[in-house]
């Protein structure tokens, strides 16, 4: 799909697959080109939807949409990242600097893709990303693969029960909800990636960052609750934190608010401090 007008959608060879990345092509002055990655499950469609045409206004934005490696090669955090940054080298050329936003395993990515670039990634905003995966996380994940093989139906109800906060669900009716979740589909790519996520472990890495780092916690995200974020922005030496009244999926709760933070840091980065915790945004 076109995410803007001038959109440009392109692949790039990484390890045998064709990696899919989509480019709004237009520079903008001032403005340092934004690297995209999204989370378990989707694509830079479905996750970013709203904010890459709405920082396209901004700036230069590349989303990178993951390939799955063939069967007899593991799914690894080394693959991912290795796909976000052909991507990003490819629209970019090699050592040019870029911005660089991750949600939810599309956080763990770029959190480890920035550790290893250094100060070729300036900003860095993660956005319901984590560090190490714990006991609660595992305990969702084997539910998840349970009803994969078993109950499809129950399966999608799960996700969406673990994505959505309460007060989202309160704008659905019943007939809504049935449609919605009908969106939900999965697949054996999908199960890949719920299976890297719960063996996720950057603690020796994560020191390595330098760029200045936003943390995006969602108040009622039960997929990755708060605790992680706070892990992260003791483990980021130029981090700061802010919080947004969200389940899981912030960017279909929460889009407005995403954009405006997102928007805000990258104009004035230096507002805030290393360490603080900036009081919650509000469209």
């Amino acid at each position: 799909m076109s995410l803007t007008e001038h959109t440009l959608t392109r692949t790039v060879s990484v390890d045998g697959v064709e990696v899919t990345f989509h480019d709004s092509a237009d520079e903008v002055a001032g403005g340092r080109p934004l690297v995209l990655v999204h989370g378990t499950g989707g694509d830079i469609a479905t996750h970013f939807g709203h904010l890459f045409p709405m920082m396209a206004t901004r700036t230069r934005v590349i989303g990178v949409d993951w390939a799955e490696p063939d069967s007899g090669t593991p799914l690894t955090l080394d693959v991912l990242v290795a796909q976000v940054r052909a991507a990003a080298d490819a629209a970019l050329g090699p050592g040019t600097p870029f911005d660089l936003l991750g949600y939810s395993l599309g956080s763990v990515v770029a959190e480890a893709l920035a550790a290893r670039l250094g100060k070729r990634v300036e900003h860095l905003i993660l956005v319901a990303g984590w560090l190490r995966t714990d006991l609660q996380q595992t305990m969702r994940n084997q539910v998840w693969q349970v009803l994969y093989g078993s109950d499809r139906d129950a399966l999608r109800r799960y996700t969406a029960f673990c994505g959505f906060s309460g007060s989202f669900f309160q704008q659905f009716t019943p007939e809504m909800l049935e449609g919605a979740l009908k969106t939900l589909g999965t697949s054996e790519f999908v199960r890949r990636q719920m299976a890297l996520n719960a063996d996720i472990d950057i603690t020796d890495e994560i020191g390595e960052i330098t760029a200045r780092t936003l943390i995006v916690s969602c108040t009622d995200d039960i997929m990755v609750p708060r605790h992680h974020q706070l892990q992260l922005l003791g483990a980021i030496d130029d981090a700061r934190l802010t919080s947004v009244s969200s389940g899981h999926a912030i960017f279909m709760e929460r889009p407005a608010e995403l954009m405006e933070i997102t928007d805000l840091f990258l104009r004035e980065p230096n507002r805030y401090p290393a360490g603080t915790i900036i009081p919650e945004t509000r469209s």
